[in-house]
């Protein structure tokens, strides 16, 4: 029956290699799976003071909840866990991360300072996207790999932002870096965890003294501290950085003409869209959306409904014309084109789809009324 438990016939064994770190609330061991022939990192909980050990012990479960939210390459990834609520402690076991913490790194390999930046930003993307503050950036929670992948670790304090949150946590902590203004009024957002990353990007670079950062006045949007006037999301960060790859990529004739008809017609389908609307950045799911369109309408000569094609990429509420529609055999041309392309490409083509959206008007959320008068 559906509803049975599943349950397993032994329990997992597993090689104890080294211990990596003792904090507060646990122990963290490196293991070995000697079938398989694979290293995980063991976080353990196990508060230093006994009379922590019931206190914290739902904040354990919530790291594990959360890191299950997230499925990213540049955040580190949880394969399994055990709870033992009746002793009030448990296990998660996540990916090991053969490296450097990001300064150590950097300090190292200065020739990546750029890319390390642009990886950085992607996970925190990521992270802003799934509405997840990290809310403990420091260096010691960014390692970076031995083939150079950026990996956010240590997501014990994060949150999932709700509404009307407290941020009283974050403010609390120890912080390295001077606080943002934000701090004044008690708020903590992305804004806020825009300004830490940028923070600990301007000690690497001013410590080191590293001449080769390739975004210093975006940097410089990033720290500023009036949360009010500083840029806005991670999100717009890296549109930014996209933009700057736009002078790197070339297009033909051919592959321009494809693009320029396509945005021609997406852009035509609005007429408004929310303020609180945001564009769908995941390119893998707008190419298995746009090609599910098109297998739709595979035997029409035009798309049957413009609000199919609208929402591959936009997340939210928006009003567009019905009598608006696209010939099917633009979309194929522009799907082919986009799958064909390289990720670099790809984001370019996606980040100028939006430039053409940018120009819609913007409105209010409109606010559903269910009185008959």
């Amino acid at each position: 029956m559906k509803d049975n438990i599943v349950k397993f016939v032994r329990k997992k064994d597993y090689k104890y290699i080294e211990e990596i770190g003792q904090g507060g609330t646990g122990r963290t061991v490196l293991l070995e799976d000697e079938i398989i022939n694979e290293r995980f990192v063991c976080k353990k909980y196990s508060p230093f003071f006994k009379e922590h050990k019931k206190l914290f012990f739902n904040n354990f479960k919530h790291e594990i909840k959360l890191l299950h939210l997230l499925n990213h390459e540049n955040i580190v990834r949880v394969f399994n866990y055990y709870l033992y609520p009746e002793d009030y402690t448990g296990y998660i076991l996540m990916e090991f991360i053969k490296g450097q913490n990001i300064k150590e790194f950097l300090e190292d390999n200065p020739d990546k300072l750029n890319d390390v930046f642009e990886q950085t930003i992607n996970g925190f993307v990521h992270l802003e996207k799934t509405n997840i503050l990290h809310r403990d950036i420091r260096p010691e929670n960014i390692l970076i790999s031995k083939d150079g992948i950026v990996k956010i670790i240590d997501f014990g304090f994060s949150k999932k932002i709700e509404p009307d949150s407290d941020f009283g946590k974050s403010i609390s902590l120890n912080w390295k870096y001077d606080p943002p203004n934000e701090f004044q009024e008690e708020k903590y957002d992305f804004r806020t965890e825009l300004y830490f990353v940028g923070k600990l990007f301007e000690e690497i670079i001013v410590s080191n003294k590293f001449q080769n950062f390739g975004y210093t006045d975006l940097l410089n949007k990033m720290i500023l501290p009036d949360f009010s006037v500083r840029i806005p999301s991670f999100f717009d960060v890296n549109r930014s950085l996209i933009s700057d790859l736009t002078k790197e990529v070339k297009f033909s004739s051919v592959e321009k003409n494809i693009y320029q008809v396509f945005a021609d017609g997406l852009e035509g389908i609005f007429s408004e869209i929310d303020v609180d609307a945001e564009y769908i950045s995941d390119i893998s799911g707008i190419e298995r959306e746009l090609q599910e369109v098109y297998d739709n309408s595979i035997l029409e000569s035009h798309i049957q409904n413009p609000n199919y094609l609208a929402r591959c990429f936009v997340n939210g509420n928006f009003r567009y014309y019905r009598s608006k529609t696209m010939e099917v055999d633009l979309l194929r041309k522009f799907v082919e084109f986009l799958v064909a392309s390289s990720k670099e490409r790809q984001k370019v083509i996606i980040n100028n789809l939006w430039q053409r959206l940018d120009k819609i008007p913007r409105s209010k959320p409109q606010i559903e009324d269910d009185l008959p008068f």
